[in-house]
């Protein structure tokens, strides 16, 4: 008798750490058939990890990591412990998508903290 299992139904998420702590508490073969799971493999270009890294622009080296304190709002005030990609060699630095986002939510918290101030 090959009686398929009902899965329940996967809920929407609002954040990514709303998501994060649904499946640390949740079993996931409740609701995904991992035996109907496809499997991946990366392009045969893609030999390690390293492959996938984040390269400079200019002469395609891997970006290393840093970890600097970041001047926002026309200084007025400084994040600590912001990651950067950078070139060994000097030629592009940036910074890391979680500290891109990090930087843009304080700059707007702190818009908002202004725009109060000039209303009252």
């Amino acid at each position: 008798m090959n009686k398929r299992k009902r899965l329940k139904r996967i809920p929407k998420f609002s954040t990514e750490q709303e998501e994060i702590e649904f499946w640390d508490t949740h079993d996931s073969t409740e609701y995904i058939d991992w035996d109907k799971a496809a499997r991946l493999r990366p392009h045969p270009s893609v030999k390690s990890p390293r492959d996938l890294s984040p390269r400079c622009p200019k002469d395609g080296k891997v970006l290393l990591s840093r970890w600097v304190d970041y001047d926002i709002a026309d200084g007025e005030a400084t994040l600590h412990g912001v990651r950067e990609l950078y070139c060994q060699r000097g030629h592009y630095k940036r910074l890391a998508r979680e500290s891109e986002q990090r930087v843009k939510a304080v700059e707007s918290f702190l818009r908002r903290i202004e725009n109060q101030q000039v209303a009252a």
